[in-house]
């Protein structure tokens, strides 16, 4: 999955939470499950951004033969 495929699930979580015709159980149902989804998301950026730190850092030359450099591949 893409960033962009990402903010756009997140996009629909939004929407679907800020529909009126929900009655309050399928509000915080909904909620829930964007909840899920924002966690979810959250970690794969994190991911993302230890990637392209760890990129730019063997671009630079400062991780040969790192134990990071091993982890992400």
């Amino acid at each position: 999955m893409t960033l962009v495929e990402l903010q756009n699930i997140l996009g629909d979580c939004i929407n679907e939470i800020r529909n009126n015709n929900l009655s309050n159980e399928e509000r915080q149902q909904a909620t829930e499950q964007c909840e899920v989804v924002a966690r979810l998301a959250k970690q794969m950026i994190n991911n993302a951004d230890v990637i392209l730190r760890t990129n730019k850092l063997q671009e630079e030359g400062k991780l040969k033969e790192s134990a990071i450099s091993k982890i992400v591949g």
